[in-house]
């Protein structure tokens, strides 16, 4: 195996409610195999990361981005996010113009503002450079043509017309200024920052000995807990919060319609236009236009407001970046008498409480009623995850949730009772039986990257604080491969619950021509080269894809048992080595763009 990718279904379904930005970063490696760790994160509708996948890759070239951004598309049913965060990988930002050509690229403010500080340290450690103009080329140009007078005036001021860093820099200003990208929706975010945290999360839970089935077993376990934390911020939300300027239809109108953390950011911008002066007004047309001017700020802002349709549009553009009207144009709205709620075309369904209203979880709905029990039992897992966190809140909910429980038992017993079983209802087991084959899987290679080192990428400065220390290199692993005899009969697959015995014994077979390692078997279902898997992902039979076919999975462990995904699994990888085809492994690191071409 080199590179591998998976996500469950649920995170698809996360994904059609929240994929329009995309997060992602690829600093750390956390194995055993110095694989890259590259989670694929985004923004829910309480402002908080949600996960949508995760891959591991040997290397930073351009055509495993090319490979994983293609998985990633396809998993996904072909749909581009809006706009995609990234740092200044050449590789990576070549493999965006090919996968994603209408997807808006932006670059990570706070990976330029370290290579600033590790490029022009002398200048950006001077409160005249960096305040004065670095800071506003980044976020506070209005315009191009701001952006472009003030990057003049620094030249002319610092002399910094030859610098080569800042030159590129300049070459890539269109990804990084706001003042190239104010008409594009980031959610409120500038940096792949939200994308590290995930990975910092993963580096203190995985070490340099981990192995692959260990940090997959971790991303479950951070997946799980942020999916608890989004339903106790989905019942924190139900209900009124206490507003501090009563009976305003506005503000009460976001109370209603907006989460709890949502509505926080929106009472900020409300209560601050509360400061904001009306210095002039026109009138073009249909079109009334507002010059407003906020005591001890010099800027003005120019909001254009229709009376007839109440559509609203300010300078600041906030609205188009964030998702949630800006203080100036909140000004305009509440001081027109006729205005009594939030135009509801300034309200996006993301950040509603009912953000996932109305999104059907197509892997779900695909499911035939004569499919397997396993898919069966997977199902009605994910749908009851929601109402279990719920009854959990506290002794009422609970009770709520019992009592329902214990007459849903009493109609299926009755059913059931009611229901006559022929010999022909009966499935015969036989039926699904189907030639086993066996898929050996070989360890991926283990090997150093260019540029990248264990844990997230440190500046020079940072080094200098500590001391070096010699690292021995990894020493020579010997050539691993494993056995793996594929069923499909429901009845053959081993009862972990009942025998542990029989479950280390299934799932742990010895090595041929090498170390102990425990690695799972692969069981491989009717059509599994006909699509994504339908065997949810608590069983644990997902697969491996050999190169050159993106319809298959990768086996992992009963280890994930622990934590009952509701979903089904959907895993690729490339570059697998079996049986039946030998895939063309590309030489690793000979590509011209790789980590350690990106701009220093």
């Amino acid at each position: 195996m080199t590179n591998i990718f998976w996500r469950d279904s649920l995170s698809k379904y996360d994904y059609d409610c929240f994929g329009d930005v995309l997060v992602f970063d690829t600093t750390y490696r956390t194995n055993i195999y110095n694989l890259i760790c590259a989670p694929f994160v985004g923004v829910n509708h309480h402002w908080k990361n949600i996960l949508f996948g995760c891959a591991l890759l040997l290397d930073e070239t351009a055509e495993s981005f090319i490979w994983l951004f293609e998985v990633f598309l396809k998993s996904m049913g072909n749909k581009a996010p809006k706009t995609i965060f990234t740092d200044q990988d050449q590789a990576m930002a070549k493999a965006i113009r090919i996968m994603f050509p209408n997807t808006q690229h932006r670059l990570c403010t706070w990976h330029i503002g370290k290579n600033a500080n590790q490029n022009i340290p002398d200048l950006y450690r001077n409160p005249g450079f960096k305040d004065k103009y670095f800071s506003t080329l980044m976020y506070r140009c209005r315009s191009e043509d701001e952006f472009e007078s003030t990057w003049k005036e620094m030249e002319d001021e610092w002399g910094t017309k030859n610098n080569n860093w800042l030159q590129r820099l300049y070459n890539l200003r269109h990804k990084w200024s706001l003042a190239f990208g104010r008409d594009t929706f980031t959610c409120g975010i500038t940096s792949s920052q939200r994308s590290e945290s995930t990975n910092n999360v993963f580096q203190h839970t995985a070490t340099k000995t981990s192995s692959v089935v260990a940090l997959v077993h971790n991303y479950e376990e951070q997946l799980k807990h942020m999916r608890e934390i989004e339903n106790q911020d989905d019942y924190s939300s139900r209900g009124k919060p206490k507003l501090q300027v009563a009976k305003n239809g506005i503000l009460g109108h976001a109370a209603k319609v907006y989460t709890r953390t949502i509505f926080k950011k929106f009472n900020v911008e409300f209560v601050q236009s509360l400061g904001e002066q009306v210095s002039g007004t026109t009138f073009d047309g249909s079109i009334y236009l507002y010059t407003l001017k906020c005591p001890g700020i010099e800027r003005e802002n120019v909001v254009r407001f229709n009376p007839v349709d109440f559509s609203v549009c300010c300078d600041c553009k906030s609205f188009e970046l964030k998702g949630w009207l800006c203080r100036h144009a909140l000004k305009v709205l509440n001081d027109n008498i006729l205005v009594t709620s939030i135009p509801s075309s300034y309200i996006l369904k993301r950040w509603t409480k009912g953000a996932k209203e109305g999104i059907v979880n197509d892997e779900c709905q695909q499911m035939s009623s004569g499919s397997s029990k396993f898919n069966r039992f997977s199902t009605l897992m994910q749908e009851s995850f929601e109402l279990m966190s719920l009854g959990a809140e506290d002794v009422n909910t609970m009770t709520i949730v019992r009592t329902n429980m214990k007459k849903t038992k009493a109609e299926i017993a009755s059913y059931k009772a009611s229901v006559v079983v022929t010999d022909d209802a009966v499935p015969d087991d036989d039926d699904d039986i189907e030639d086993s084959c066996e898929i050996s899987v070989s360890d991926p290679i283990r090997r150093k990257g260019k540029g990248i080192s264990y844990g997230r990428l440190k500046s020079s400065s940072e080094k200098k604080n500590k001391k070096s220390k010699k690292v021995t290199p990894p020493t020579r692993i010997e050539s691993r491969e494993l056995a793996i005899q594929a069923t499909h009969n429901e009845s053959h697959y081993p009862d972990y619950s009942s025998n542990s015995n029989l479950s280390r014994s299934a799932l742990y077979p010895s090595n041929v021509d090498g170390p102990s390692v425990q690695q799972p078997p692969c069981f491989m279902p009717p059509g599994i080269m006909n699509g994504f898997s339908s065997f949810p992902n608590q069983m644990q039979y997902p697969y491996i894809m050999p190169l050159g076919n993106m319809n298959g999975y990768l086996p992992f462990t009963n280890q994930m048992l622990a934590y009952h995904n509701r979903s089904h699994g959907t895993i690729l990888s490339q570059g697998s080595s079996n049986s039946i085809e030998r895939p063309v492994i590309n030489e690793f690191n000979n590509s011209e763009e790789t980590h350690a071409d990106r701009p220093k």
